[in-house]
């Protein structure tokens, strides 16, 4: 716990200085180092309510959280100048996360016990012909989905793997507006959280590809296109996945649309699941520091067993919230912050060969607060 308050001290400090954006600039060497990173605290509540359509019985359940970390970090990213173009490039970021379990499902209540490594990667790039990278990285395929604008409550998590360690990327972007890239990575014990899987869930490899163009089209209109698929083979089973994602700005109104679908088999051929996800955004500018948006999503998780019950979950969840920003860059160029509330609802239906069985309903609400530098 002393590492991590040491680290969270000089990550505020860093932060409040005249460095917390670029840390070492000399031009004369074309070397270049940048800090950033950014502190992210919620409160949530949650409340559950799960019936058995058969029996008619009835489960409850409401819970007040503790203000807790939500997704905390922070960074280096190194660039060297290299000449005729070419630069060399380091990234390293941290994060908090609660009980170092390492394999037990138990959690800390406020998950700022440890510190990890969750970004640690270097390459080689050129301004016309992108960058080709290597370690534990963000992938492009993180940037398909097009709707993920809320904090907490995104109903946005994607279907497609967002991020690979041990991993080889490569990324164009010498066309303005186009970022094309594709990524392979071979086995690993352990998760994008740095704790050991389970044998049956460790990595054996992946790979990933995606197509991002963002078009300008006047002064107060863009859009945006992504898509991307991804594959994840474990010990016990092979995943694809298929996304595609839109956003259309106009002036202070951004209206999104993503689709997804998953399709996962079990290696030993006992078992096929199907997950679908269309989800939908609407983002406000409601003055220069006050945001408002709604989020809708349907969701569908379909599992066929080759000799037990086949089952399927049907899901819609809506989403409000809104964002205040505290300090803008006008204010402050080194920091920004910004508080929010949001709210959800999911309702589940749940099926066991095509009949009814159970439904829940799930609700939260979350205070967060939060500071980027």
């Amino acid at each position: 716990m002393k590492k991590t308050l040491l680290a969270l001290t000089v990550a505020a400090v860093a932060a409040t200085s005249a460095q917390a954006y670029t840390v070492v600039d000399y031009k004369e060497t074309g070397t270049k180092v940048d800090f950033s990173g950014s502190a992210r605290i919620t409160w949530r509540s949650d409340s559950t309510k799960n019936t058995n359509v058969l029996t008619g019985q009835q489960n409850k359940s409401h819970i007040n959280r503790a203000i807790a970390n939500n997704g905390s970090r922070f960074g280096f990213r190194l660039t060297q100048q290299l000449g005729n173009d070419f630069y060399a490039l380091g990234r390293v970021e941290w994060r908090l996360r609660g009980k170092d379990n390492r394999g037990v499902n138990a959690r800390s209540q406020h998950n700022f016990d440890h510190v990890y490594t969750h970004q640690l990667y270097a390459g080689i790039g050129h301004k016309q012909y992108g960058e080709l990278t290597y370690g534990n990285q963000t992938v492009i395929t993180d940037e398909v989905k097009q709707t993920d604008l809320p904090n907490t409550l995104s109903l946005s998590d994607g279907l497609l793997d967002y991020a690979q360690r041990r991993s080889l990327q490569y990324v164009y972007k010498g066309i303005d507006g186009l970022k094309l890239g594709a990524y392979y990575a071979g086995s690993s014990p352990r998760g994008n959280d740095g704790l050991s899987l389970s044998a049956a869930n460790q990595r054996k490899d992946a790979w990933g590809a995606a197509a991002i163009y963002n078009h300008k089209i006047d002064d107060v209109q863009s859009v945006k296109f992504g898509t991307g698929v991804t594959r994840n083979r474990t010990a016990a089973n092979e995943a694809t996945a298929f996304a595609f994602g839109t956003a259309y700005t106009f002036d202070k109104t951004t209206v999104g649309l993503d689709l997804e679908r998953k399709e996962t088999d079990a290696r030993d051929n006992s078992q096929k699941g199907t997950r679908k996800e269309i989800r939908t955004v609407v983002y406000q500018n409601l003055t220069d520091r006050l945001r408002a948006y709604g989020m809708y999503a349907y969701k569908t998780n379909k599992v066929d067993n080759a000799t037990g019950n086949d089952t399927k979950a049907k899901t819609n969840e809506f989403m409000v919230g809104t964002e205040y920003q505290l300090v803008s860059k006008a204010d402050n160029p080194y920091v920004t912050a910004k508080t929010f509330v949001e709210t959800k609802t999911s309702r589940t239906k749940n099926y066991t060969n095509n009949a009814k069985t159970s439904k829940s309903r799930d609700n939260a609400v979350v205070v967060g607060f939060r500071v980027y530098w």
